[in-house]
């Protein structure tokens, strides 16, 4: 993963979430880091003083990488200072680890890594192909749907940030198929742009009762596009993290899974592909709260879950089950190639160093895999995976069991 660019602050442990931290030392060693290859952001801690070089660097190199600026200062006049240098966020001194890697999974950076994904529904193909173009130009990922009844299956595939869509089409117009989306809960909050010659006001103003986010008037300029574009999609995917994950770790919460897990069973049931669920328990927990404190107890939970998420693959979920429970959806994964992934993730968690204030120790976690070649409906998943991990716990914990007998000690 491209490094991260530190003044000299205390972050190695940020080499246990896949990052290459380089210490700079001074702001003149700036230029030379930045040209020796790709760097995801530049961290500087600044007390926003008249006579701050960091801060004067900072304010140049913006322009290049995002700046988190670092700083025991929390006031409005820190944070104004923050946004007239360019900085994409301001942190608290001092700095956990994982509150960085929060910072990095949102803004641009997390959509580097995971490109916006937007829908494109226009039955004119070569002016939707037009639009794919423009928005790839800017690193966004699309897909075209000509056929407004295939739009349901689309959105379940491809899971877009943003639904941008033509609104007269023959057969069933935008705003219909606006209203046919809506009737979904777990799409209710999809933002819909719609694009049209439409020019009069009154029924622009009409497609906004019906939870459509916009309207571009054709022909619309590209810049006017990707702006509408990216800043809507950007801020959904922002809001739509805010409500489905948990507080503490930032990973989906107990039902916002359960029904991602829903969808998946259905596309590997209607796609006849493979589909495995687990479940991940910290060994021994309540004696990490009772010897180390809550604290560092909340530190071991948010730990493991930002090891889990920089390590999954492109469609897999992850969620916090409840306490110290996680839960896995892998799909396109039988239970063998499942548990081997799982044990490959336990043994690299278990050489974590946790730390705390009676020193450095280690955390290990036992997991239980289920897949679709034994359960067939959500509930028989989740209670497969749930009995495996409680075996692997009484077979004396840090393993991994699947419920058809593949073992992982």
């Amino acid at each position: 993963m491209p490094a991260l660019l530190l003044n000299a602050l205390p972050l190695a442990q940020l080499a246990c979430y896949g990052f290459e931290p380089v210490t700079v030392s001074r702001p003149a060693e700036l230029e030379a880091a930045l040209a020796e290859g790709e760097t995801q952001a530049l961290v500087v801690y600044s007390e926003f003083s008249e006579h701050d070089s960091w801060r004067r660097a900072a304010e140049t190199w913006s322009r290049r990488v995002p700046v988190y600026f670092v700083s025991a200062r929390r006031d409005f006049d820190a944070r104004l200072a923050t946004v007239r240098a360019g900085g994409a966020g301001l942190l608290s001194w001092p700095l956990a680890a994982h509150e960085l890697v929060d910072a990095l999974n949102h803004g641009d950076n997390a959509t580097q890594r995971d490109p916006l994904r937007v829908l494109i529904v226009e039955d004119m193909g070569s002016l939707a192909h037009l639009y794919a173009g423009v928005l790839a130009d800017y690193g966004l990922t699309t897909r075209i749907v000509t056929q407004p009844h295939e739009v349901p299956d689309a959105i379940d595939a491809f899971r877009p940030d943003l639904i941008l869509m033509d609104m007269y089409m023959p057969g069933c117009d935008g705003l219909e198929l606006a209203r046919v989306i809506r009737q979904q809960r777990l799409l209710d909050g999809i933002p819909i742009l719609f694009l049209s010659v439409e020019k009069q006001r009154d029924i622009q103003l009409d497609t906004l009762a019906w939870g459509v986010e916009g309207f571009l008037t054709k022909p619309v300029q590209s810049d006017e596009l990707v702006m509408n574009v990216i800043t809507r999609a950007r801020r959904y995917r922002k809001l739509r993290s805010y409500i489905a994950t948990d507080s503490l770790t930032g990973l989906l919460n107990h039902s916002h899974l359960y029904g991602q897990l829903e969808v998946e069973l259905q596309r590997a049931l209607r796609e006849q592909r493979p589909l495995a669920v687990a479940m991940i328990d910290l060994d021994g927990f309540k004696a990490v709260n009772d010897t180390h404190g809550h604290q560092v107890g909340d530190t071991v939970l948010v730990t493991l879950a930002r090891f889990l998420k920089e390590r999954r693959r492109s469609g897999d979920l992850i969620g916090r089950y409840g306490g110290e429970e996680f839960a896995l959806v892998l799909p396109d994964t039988d239970e063998h190639d499942a548990c081997e992934r799982l044990d490959a993730l336990r043994d690299a968690f278990s050489r974590l160093e946790q730390a705390s204030g009676h020193g450095r120790f280690r955390q290990t976690f036992s997991a239980g895999v289920s897949s679709l070649a034994s359960a067939k409906t959500a509930t028989e998943l989740v209670r497969q995976a749930d009995t495996m991990l409680y075996r692997a716990k009484g077979a004396g914990r840090n393993r991994v069991l699947g419920w058809q007998g593949s073992a992982k000690l």
